[in-house]
């Protein structure tokens, strides 16, 4: 999860302020039942990667639930004003639509050590439930995800992977999963209730640019035990191999080559869609 502190920069409706001095009423339905959305976009200088990509999904889960939103130039404006202000290196952007329909743009560094980091992760002992009202929107009422991300972390690893009700694999608490096997690259499907993310549709572009056969599908956890290679993506840190799963290695335990290539290409990419 990406928090900001007290005296780092925000923009509400379009204004900067401290993020200490944003504020939203009581009555606003984001604070008395988590009813609103964000998206986490990843910054380099002053350009936003996949920005296109990330009002497009605020803006179609906004009409899913309901919501006003601002409309799509607005969004991309908001985005670029906050990116363009004392640039980051390496950072992100936090786009917060509240369900009384308030804007909220934040923004901080991220170690570029993180990027397409080699990643260890845990089975979660809950399901997610492809069936859930909310399943597949990045919604505000997030406290899963992060007690998700807290018992991976207590359990020493880097990501918590959700299984859905139905047994099956289904995504990370902050990412989307891939497993490799020859030249097949299978991905849990949408209908097995996960978040259609952003560089997840990159990297299925990717991996058919490279020649793989990409199957978006049903993925009971064996197939990630007996995988070559596996990966996880998420905007901030782009493709991240998976080396081990609850202390096991995937694979031989180190990233493999279809993975670097993926990775390449999904950067490619996602450079060529930028926004500054």
């Amino acid at each position: 999860m990406r928090l900001v502190a007290d005296d780092d920069p925000a923009w509400v409706d379009g204004r900067r302020v401290r993020a200490g001095e944003a504020s939203l009423a009581l009555g606003d339905p984001a604070v008395q039942c988590g009813l609103g959305l964000f998206e986490t976009l990843a910054l380099r200088g002053s350009i936003v990667l996949d920005l296109d990509a990330h009002v497009e999904r605020l803006l179609a889960g906004a009409a899913r639930l309901g919501l006003s939103a601002p409309a799509p130039a607005e969004l991309r404006r908001a985005a670029l004003t906050a990116a363009r202000e004392e640039p980051l290196e390496t950072g992100w952007l936090k786009l917060l639509l509240a369900g009384g329909g308030r804007l909220f743009v934040l923004r901080g560094s991220l170690d570029p050590a993180e990027v397409g980091r080699p990643a260890a992760a845990v089975i979660l002992p809950w399901r997610r439930n492809p069936a859930d009202p909310l399943a597949g929107l990045k919604t505000l009422n997030y406290a899963a995800n992060a007690l998700g991300l807290a018992h991976a972390a207590r359990c020493g690893a880097d990501e918590g992977l959700w299984l859905n009700t139905r047994g099956r694999l289904a995504e990370g608490a902050s990412s989307n999963v891939f497993v490799i096997g020859r030249r097949q690259v299978l991905t849990p499907a949408l209908r097995e209730g996960i978040l259609p993310g952003v560089v997840r549709a990159v990297a299925i572009e990717a991996a058919r640019r490279l020649g793989y056969e990409v199957c978006e599908t049903r993925v009971r956890l064996p197939r990630l035990r007996r995988a070559s290679e596996a990966f996880l993506t998420s905007s901030l840190r782009g493709v991240r191999p998976l080396v081990r799963v609850d202390g096991r290695p995937v694979g031989d335990g180190s990233p493999g080559g279809s993975t670097r290539r993926i990775a390449q290409e999904v950067e490619r990419l996602r450079a060529a869609t930028a926004s500054a």
